[in-house]
């Protein structure tokens, strides 16, 4: 197995992949790369879930972003809890440093030991979602995108999307919540489950197969099986699609 981290204009990034076999002059190897940013840590533990049962070949590239609440967010919002700062919004800068910096490194480090992309897809957890589902819209850098228990109640996303396509080359995108995340104290996030439904149903109206699901629990529930769960059904060729019948 390949671990390998790096740093790229100061956030932490670690690799992780399953080398394949040695296939002396043979080309390099396709696997799926996944990119995922994490809250802290380096994704070890949705790495050790994918591998639970029988692992697919396949790349994950967890990324720590230097600011959870402004790297990940598409535009300015006040903040949605008391005492807290509002979000600033920085989204645009981290997805360029992205597709600039982190995916060729990751790509150049695969390269050293013999694997190259068959795709690149997108997941995230939280603001990591609503950054997943912004990107899909704004870049053609990913074919599948997750946004599980993604922040999707994030002020003026849903109009977004509304006058925003995903971009053509997103050909899959998985969306998840929590049944008990719509009941919420905080009046801005009740209403997410609405705000998911829509979203979902905007990528699968221009074609995208698509998929949302219901799982037990409020938002800080098996994050780890939850973001694995999304990224499993990404590569799945052969998963059902359709955010009309939602899974528990």
């Amino acid at each position: 197995m390949v671990e390998q981290s790096f740093s790229v204009e100061g956030e932490k990034a670690t690799l992780r992949a399953i080398e394949p076999a040695a296939g002396g002059n043979a080309p390099l190897a396709s696997v799926p790369v996944v990119y995922l940013h994490v809250f802290e840590g380096d994704g070890a533990d949705v790495w050790r879930r994918l591998g639970e049962g029988t692992r697919q070949s396949m790349a994950l590239v967890a990324i720590e972003p230097r600011s959870w609440d402004n790297d990940l967010t598409p535009w300015p919002a006040p903040p949605t809890f008391r005492g807290a700062r509002p979000y600033e919004g920085f989204a645009e800068s981290q997805l360029e440093l992205l597709g600039r910096a982190i995916m060729p490194e990751a790509e150049a480090l695969l390269a050293q030991h013999g694997m190259a992309p068959a795709f690149s897809a997108l997941a995230g957890y939280s603001l990591a979602g609503l950054f997943t589902a912004w990107a899909a819209t704004r870049c053609s850098l990913f074919e599948c995108v997750a946004s599980v228990s993604g922040s999707l109640w994030y002020p003026d996303f849903v109009k977004y999307v509304a006058g925003n396509r995903p971009n053509s080359t997103v050909r899959r995108a998985y969306f998840s919540l929590g049944d008990a995340e719509p009941r919420t104290r905080n009046r801005t996030m009740r209403s997410v489950l609405e705000d998911t439904r829509r979203v979902a149903e905007r990528f699968e109206q221009f074609g995208t197969a698509t998929r949302f699901e219901l799982n037990p629990g409020n938002h800080f529930t098996d994050e780890d099986l939850r973001t694995a769960r999304g990224i499993r059904w990404l590569l799945d060729s052969d998963a059902e699609t359709g955010p009309a019948g939602e899974t528990r």
